[in-house]
């Protein structure tokens, strides 16, 4: 009987010990309403606009040929908030800048998002459709 409580004295002990010390290795869960603020505020922002190769000259040898789209775009779908931005899903992912094409946020209707590729084409889709960049073809994904 005795044994058994100097082992639990022991255990509670050790236990005690350890974690004190991976506490001490613990950050904070939560954020202060000031931090939370800061959050909001940088989650709201527009993403960037793709940076572009800046060149020294401007003369036609130096200009970088326009990158290619990918062969096919899906449009996957979106969430248009009342407040707040809006998300796109294309090609199962949320970045709305790629190589070869980009997404005119201020044209988004409640229907379509419109697609302008690098060679200024614009293309205007649906949700669960997908365009074939080489011909213009746009396909149902759930046919």
């Amino acid at each position: 009987m005795m044994r058994s409580i100097y082992t639990i004295i022991l255990l509670v002990i050790v236990f005690n010990v350890f974690q004190s010390v991976s506490a001490k290795e613990l950050q904070r869960l939560f954020t202060t309403a000031q931090e939370r603020a800061v959050l909001n505020a940088n989650r709201e922002e527009p993403p960037p606009p793709p940076r572009l190769p800046t060149t020294d000259s401007a003369t036609p040898s130096s200009v970088a040929p326009r990158p290619k789209p990918p062969r096919y775009i899906t449009f996957n779908g979106f969430i248009k908030r009342s407040q707040g931005q809006t998300t796109l899903w294309i090609n199962d992912s949320q970045d709305l800048f790629r190589q070869g094409f980009s997404v005119e946020l201020d044209k988004i209707t409640e229907k379509t998002v419109p697609i302008l590729l690098s060679n200024k084409r614009r293309i205007d889709l649906k949700p669960g459709q997908s365009v074939n960049t080489l011909n213009g073809t746009i396909k149902e994904n759930w046919e």
